[in-house]
């Protein structure tokens, strides 16, 4: 079961690393340091998110753009949060 959590992450885990890197640092920011503690109905949402293509998500994170679904909106802004307070730099 544990290894079967360590698959599920590391699918995540590269599914954080988009074209650019602003992108990849602000995802791996948080799914370092908030990722394990999501439910799983948010997990399911945060992988929802990364369906977004790079262009409309980078709108989203940089505030030019806002989603249309509130807990997309949520997300957008948990990310910028962990973005501004980085875990590390890959």
């Amino acid at each position: 079961m544990r290894i079967r959590g360590i698959v599920i992450d590391s699918r995540v885990r590269w599914r954080c690393r988009r074209g650019t890197r602003e992108l990849d640092i602000a995802l791996q920011n948080f799914l370092d340091s908030e990722y394990q503690g999501l439910s799983p109905g948010l997990k399911g949402k945060f992988d929802e998110l990364l369906e977004t293509p790079d262009p409309v998500l980078m709108d989203w994170i940089y505030g030019r753009e806002t989603p249309a679904d509130q807990e997309l909106i949520n997300f957008v802004e948990w990310i910028r949060k962990a973005a501004s307070n980085p875990t590390k730099i890959r």
